[in-house]
């Protein structure tokens, strides 16, 4: 399971969510450790190179997230991408809860982005403050 994948991940939505870039750097260098030390042999075989491709794409994003403190849109747009990264990890490794994938379909000039939530309410870390509530939920990824 990748229970502090998933709580850091959720810690950085929440940041964005809150607009706070300085709290999403944090909360995005604390995702690229606990990336790092996901340890790969505990899924079978024939999905450890899907999933050491995934951690290190996603590392690669939480990264610049944590460099980037004071670009909170910068940050963002790798949110967006890692957010896909985490769906990808998570339906290979489990959760220890239900998450939601939520849609917007005015992020990027109308493009749309996704994220994970561990709630069907909808708080948009791509977009914060100037549309909190802008997306639906698209899916519901249940524990296994």
């Amino acid at each position: 399971m990748a229970t502090t994948i998933i709580n850091n991940y959720l810690a950085l939505k929440n940041a964005l969510v809150e607009d706070n870039g300085k709290k999403a750097a944090s909360s995005g260098k604390l995702l690229y450790d606990a990336l790092g030390k996901y340890e790969i042999s505990s899924v079978p075989a024939s999905k450890q190179k899907e999933l050491k491709d995934i951690l290190y794409d996603a590392r690669e994003h939480a990264e610049h997230i944590s460099e980037n403190g004071n670009k909170i849109d910068h940050q963002r747009e790798h949110f967006e991408i890692l957010s896909t990264d985490i769906k990808d990890l998570v339906v290979i490794t489990g959760a220890d809860r239900t998450l939601y994938q939520i849609y917007c379909p005015m992020y990027d000039n109308k493009k749309g982005g996704k994220w994970l939530s561990e709630s069907n309410e909808i708080k948009n870390p791509l977009l914060g403050s100037k549309m909190i509530k802008c997306g639906s939920v698209s899916q519901v990824i249940a524990v296994k």
